[in-house]
């Protein structure tokens, strides 16, 4: 009787052994139901990959990003201003920031349990599609993740299918002390839509470039920034000078900002807009 014992006992044991030795089921995730958005882009990618009624705020400057890209997605949803009250106040269960959150964000995101998740910028099309699938991951939206970098993948078949008329010089101009050149997200929709950014040194992002070496560079057209989150300043007034409107009377083209300074699947589709706008351009006049 005793050895029968024995004999159950060391079966018992080899029989927790074994399951213990076997990767354990992983627990189904949560989907969190009261997420917290403290930066411009991350606002803009949250409101395409969650439903609103698991959205706890964006950013008091997701409004007029909204606004320009998808009217109406913000509506009804409360704002912040990224302080470490918002998130005491808040309680969120999934906090989006960026590279630049605070100690103290970081801290009380540890503190209520709400995962930290960083959305970082975007200077490429692939980094774009990093960034959606990292945020429909987060929010649980997998699903909607993918429908949106198809959306990015069909814009870009749909350039690369079409070429335009022979390569546009341009350069994204606003005033000159900052003016996107070489590896930047603006220079790679301007490269998508099958024009040359004048702008693009080698070794440097944003640069300057001012009114006499925008004259001296000479492109077919300039880019100007609008119908986003950044407000006019006292720099754009450069923008109307003399010298600029008569060289490019009808050859101004307005760009969305939002678009060219977040990566979304928007940036894709601003590069299919310069592309229309570049190919509607009229014939260069003689420069007097």
């Amino acid at each position: 009787m005793m050895a029968r014992a024995l004999r159950s006992l060391a079966s018992g044991v080899a029989a927790a052994a074994l399951a213990l030795s076997q990767p354990a089921a992983a627990a189904p995730q949560r989907r969190p139901m009261h997420i917290m958005s403290m930066t411009l882009c991350a606002d803009l990618l949250l409101l395409q990959l969650a439903p609103r009624d698991r959205i706890a705020s964006v950013t008091y400057l997701a409004h007029d990003g909204a606004e320009a890209l998808f009217p109406g997605a913000d509506a009804g949803i409360a704002v912040n201003h990224g302080t470490a009250e918002d998130i005491i106040v808040e309680r969120p269960d999934l906090i989006l920031s960026d590279d630049f959150s605070s100690a103290v964000t970081r801290r009380l995101a540890r503190r209520i349990g709400a995962p930290l998740v960083v959305v970082r910028d975007a200077r490429t099309f692939e980094d774009i599609r990093k960034e959606v699938r990292l945020v429909g991951a987060a929010v649980g939206e997998p699903a909607r993740a993918e429908a949106l970098v198809a959306r990015i993948d069909a814009d870009l078949a749909a350039l690369a299918a079409k070429p335009g008329r022979p390569p546009r010089r341009v350069v994204a101009w606003g005033g000159g002390d900052s003016v996107p050149g070489r590896d930047t997200l603006s220079d790679r929709i301007i490269e998508a839509a099958g024009a040359v950014n004048v702008a693009a040194r080698p070794g440097l992002g944003y640069t300057s470039f001012d009114v006499e070496q925008l004259l001296m560079a000479d492109p077919d057209a300039v880019l100007f920034g609008g119908g986003g989150v950044v407000k006019p300043s006292l720099r754009d007034d450069a923008g109307q000078h003399r010298a600029i409107r008569q060289r490019y009377a009808g050859r101004r083209i307005v760009f969305n900002d939002t678009a060219h300074t977040c990566g979304l699947p928007q940036s894709v589709r601003s590069a299919l807009d310069l592309r229309r706008a570049l190919d509607a351009l009229p014939d260069r006049r003689p420069v007097r």
